[in-house]
């Protein structure tokens, strides 16, 4: 999937947007697929970001015996 950045997109916002995730698993994998976007600190209207197919594992709810 592919998704068209407007300006002022950052690379993590549009993953977190995508994927309501920015754990290191997630985010590295957007960034191996994003290589040609790394050099900007906010993207420009019309940068073609790739959106991956990536596992997201829900996060683990802890529950304490005094709660």
């Amino acid at each position: 999937m592919k998704y068209l950045a407007k300006d002022g997109d950052t690379l993590d916002m549009i993953c977190y947007k995508h994927y309501n995730s920015l754990n290191d698993n997630v985010y590295s994998q957007f960034l191996r697929a994003n290589e040609h976007l790394l050099g900007k600190e906010k993207l420009s209207g019309g940068d073609v970001v790739n959106l991956p197919d990536i596992e997201v594992k829900a996060a683990v709810k802890v529950t304490y015996l005094w709660d």
